[in-house]
């Protein structure tokens, strides 16, 4: 029996008829893909039940699509040291994490539904949150929540973000080349699927340059710019918001406190975080030895060795 979670009915529901999840394979993938780790010499990797099953659910059940999204995660993390930093759980990351600036609402939208987050960029003080530092809270978040919430692994998640008295300052630490270096690590490396993206409480200018930024989305149906309260209240059911804006979905304030502790109780597990690597050498020379004859190739083929030349950039 494989060591994850019971999902409550709703949730398993979900998991077997939209990500093709069968109790009777579970195992079995599971141990399929922890093989395939332990195969690869230039891959260390985690290969706990809980942890593979995020990836295997994510991919649906896809054992081939969870190696690639396994080793985008992790030649990620090692290349983008830059921008992840220390792996510690530091004074800088518990200052974010008391800062009101991030909250995970204690209900998801219905026992089967999606995760909610909120943000209050008003909260964000540039001269001591840099862009980086705010994502890395993401990216630590995200990895804790691999660990802990079915929601936001199986349904995915929603993002609130209200704008009121966001800091211009901010918008000016804004850079196209770093966006798409962060955006790599959330859209193809963490196990969640976004499912929209709700702004309020922006102003007019900054509704109009919203409004050019979805112009330029692939998927312009996850972003939706609310003109007050109430329409955010439609969109997303008033009982699934948190009180401060009207809603029953506990208090922005005690969600913001659980994160220190969170993060705390996971210290360990961070600092462990630093051997699980790429290791790029090791990994070129293990693809040529796999690389097959020219003479063999297929026309239009492409072997594993792509992923080791993503560029995040």
């Amino acid at each position: 029996m494989a060591k994850i979670r019971p999902l409550v009915p709703e949730l398993a529901e979900v998991a077997r008829t939209q990500l093709n999840e069968d109790e009777a394979l579970i195992v079995t993938k599971i141990e399929a893909l922890r093989t395939w780790i332990g195969e690869q010499n230039y891959l260390e990797a985690r290969t706990d039940d809980q942890f593979l099953v995020a990836f295997l659910r994510f991919c649906h059940w896809d054992v081939e699509e969870a190696k690639k999204r396994i080793l985008f995660y992790y030649t990620y993390k090692t290349k983008e040291r830059e921008l992840l930093k220390s792996r510690e759980v530091d004074d800088k990351l518990l200052e974010l994490a008391r800062s009101g600036i991030f909250a995970t609402l204690p209900n998801a939208l219905g026992a089967g539904g999606p995760r909610i987050h909120y943000t209050r960029m008003g909260h964000i003080e540039p001269s001591k949150h840099s862009v980086s530092d705010i994502f890395r809270f993401h990216a630590f978040r995200a990895e804790v929540e691999i660990n802990t919430d079915d929601n936001w692994n199986i349904a995915g998640v929603i993002e609130i973000i209200d704008f009121t008295k966001i800091p211009y300052s901010l918008l000016l630490q804004f850079d196209p080349g770093m966006f798409r270096r962060m955006n790599a690590f959330l859209e193809h490396g963490i196990p969640t699927n976004l499912v929209a993206t709700h702004i309020v409480n922006a102003s007019r200018e900054t509704q109009f340059v919203l409004g050019l930024v979805r112009n330029v989305m692939k998927q312009k149906e996850l972003l939706h710019i609310h003109s007050n309260l109430e329409s955010l209240q439609r969109a997303i059911g008033k009982e699934y918001l948190p009180t401060e804006l009207g809603g029953n979905n506990g208090s922005l304030n005690d969600a913001m406190a659980q994160y220190e502790n969170l993060f705390t109780s996971y210290a360990t597990y961070f600092k462990e975080d630093e051997r699980y690597v790429v290791d790029e050498k090791l990994r070129a020379a293990s693809e040529k030895e796999q690389q097959p004859a020219p003479s063999t190739l297929v026309a239009g083929a492409t072997s594993e060795g792509s992923f080791r030349k993503l560029n995040f950039d």
